[in-house]
């Protein structure tokens, strides 16, 4: 089941085995043994995309439950042992500095070297052993988990809703004050894309406030200054304490990025690596059951984004505006915005 799931995540059965530190034949065997324990077939394999079948399709959040689960309950046997000691360097963005105090008071016998690292090719990176990484994984030599598909929410102070009114569309957002992140890979994230049913809306802002720091832009949004974007595993404890209220909460705001963690070849054997991964795996379970309670509709996985793909440094109006004067491939557009080659 853990194959299976894995495969499905990954999108390749090559992608699975590099995650799970085994060879392709070894997963291609279990979810072939799989699926004829079952008599189904869960896949449609093919040398150019992996999908799933009905059967697969109604089996995959099951077994993703279940495994889940029994996740849960290997972080809490491991918790009351008390076993686990020693010092584990984690690397991880700001967004995810408040799960560490949690972590420590489950095992008080292993000390944390917290560091910040905003991406996984940032040379500090190197000298960590587990990582959590908010964004898409391309081209790391590193096993890496996905543990959450996020969702973006859109989010003010009720004062500013107040004076400002509410937007019923996207496109109302141009009219208001919107802050904007610069994420840690260098891009101005000024273009906010919602999805509607069929109705899909690209917004081209003009941001008051531009900031590479989460926690400053939430403290501007909850003393009034504007708009912001984030996601909502960020966001929760502000929304629950009624600082920040959403908006446009009938509209799917694209592009947001997933969770990982991330971690060496072989180093899930460590006792300390294994007991943080559970871990984190087990905040995101809770999340996505807040999530449940609320009536939130799950975000399915993003693609990853032409800015994402091609290395895109700077604002993205200006990559809009850029291709308007005819250069629509994105490789040119890098080009053109950067001087330099992919």
């Amino acid at each position: 089941m853990q194959y299976f799931i894995r495969v499905v995540e990954a999108g390749s059965f090559a992608a699975a085995a590099r995650q799970l530190e085994v060879s392709p034949p070894a997963v291609t065997h279990l979810v072939a043994a799989l699926e004829g324990e079952f008599g189904v077939r869960l896949l449609r394999r093919s040398t150019r995309k992996l999908s799933l079948t009905p059967e697969g399709e109604q089996f995959y959040p099951a077994c993703a439950a279940a495994l889940s689960e029994l996740r849960l309950a290997e972080t809490r046997l491991a918790g009351t042992q008390g076993k686990t000691s020693g010092k584990l360097v984690i690397g991880t963005q700001k967004a995810f500095g408040s799960m560490i105090a949690p972590f420590l008071a489950r095992f008080p016998n292993l000390d944390v070297d917290l560091r910040f690292v905003g991406n996984p090719k940032d040379p500090t990176a190197s000298l960590v052993d587990v990582q959590v990484f908010l964004g898409w994984i391309k081209d790391v030599n590193l096993v890496a988990r996905k543990c959450l598909q996020t969702r973006y929410v859109t989010c003010a102070s009720p004062a500013y809703w107040r004076t400002r009114g509410m937007p019923r569309k996207p496109e109302e957002l141009q009219e208001h004050d919107c802050l904007s992140l610069r994420s840690g890979w260098g891009v101005v994230l000024d273009v906010w894309k919602y999805r509607c049913g069929t109705d899909l809306q690209e917004v081209a802002l003009k941001p008051r406030l531009v900031s590479d720091d989460i926690d400053w832009m939430i403290e501007a949004a909850i003393r009034g200054a504007g708009v912001v974007r984030l996601i909502d595993l960020k966001m929760r404890p502000y929304i629950e304490q009624g600082l920040l209220t959403p908006a446009l909460t009938d509209w799917d705001a694209l592009e947001a990025p997933e969770i990982h963690v991330l971690y060496a070849s072989g180093a899930r054997r460590s006792a300390r690596v294994s007991a943080f991964v559970a871990y984190v795996m087990e905040v995101c379970a809770e999340f996505e059951e807040w999530r449940e309670r609320r009536g939130t509709r799950v975000s399915s996985a993003e693609s990853m984004p032409f800015w994402f793909q091609s290395g895109w440094i700077g604002s993205l109006t200006r990559a809009r505006t850029i291709g308007r004067e005819g250069r629509t491939d994105r490789a040119q557009v890098y080009r053109k915005s950067t001087g330099r080659g992919l």
